[in-house]
């Protein structure tokens, strides 16, 4: 069994949500050949990216692949069942497009202290506690192990005593994507 045929179905969904996000038409012959899909499973996986209101998509004919179509509502009509694990694809897909952490080095923030200059930094923990306000420490650790499985660099800096992430990690950092899922297609024409 290779590691594709392992892969959670959390995983394997936020890295299609990176691959729609990133290009602008997936072909499904190029998606098969980072992913185990088969049709069913992968407009499974996008309907779930969907109802999670993270990404809307459409089968083009011309393009011969799916297009983004907008950014849907989350789906609250769902079972209770799938609905723990829409509320978890939406806060993870949320994290990989807005977490946010204010690169600065401790002797610049001690020279601003000096100086009187006294700010507040926002680390990736403080950027994720006001996306997602009342939520546990240990939600949190999970979020960002999740993030770290899927290629994001997010760690604890033991210098700076915070959360860090590094954002030229984030796009498509996991893998090679083949060039042919991007088909010059740029909003709907050629």
């Amino acid at each position: 069994m290779s590691q594709k045929e392992k892969m959670p179905r959390i995983e394997r969904q936020l890295r299609l949500y990176e691959i729609v996000c990133q290009f602008a038409i997936v072909q499904f012959e190029a998606a098969c050949e980072i992913f185990p899909y088969n049709m069913r499973l992968l407009q499974r996986d996008l309907a779930d990216l969907r109802d999670a209101g993270l990404v809307s998509v459409k089968y083009s004919r011309k393009g011969n692949g799916y297009v983004k179509t907008g950014k849907p509502e989350f789906a609250h009509k769902v079972k209770p069942c799938k609905m723990a694990h829409l509320k978890r694809l939406n806060r993870l897909g949320t994290l990989m497009s807005e977490l946010v952490n204010e690169d600065i080095p401790l002797w610049e923030k001690k020279d601003n202290e000096e100086s009187g200059d006294v700010q507040e930094y926002v680390t990736a923990k403080d950027s994720y506690n006001e996306l997602f306000p009342g939520l546990s420490e240990r939600t949190r650790q999970r979020d960002f192990e999740v993030l770290r499985r899927i290629g994001y660099n997010i760690f604890y800096d033991p210098a700076e005593h915070c959360f860090c992430h590094d954002d030229y990690c984030f796009p498509l950092g996991w893998t090679n994507v083949p060039d042919k899922i991007d088909d010059d297609f740029v909003e709907g024409t050629w």
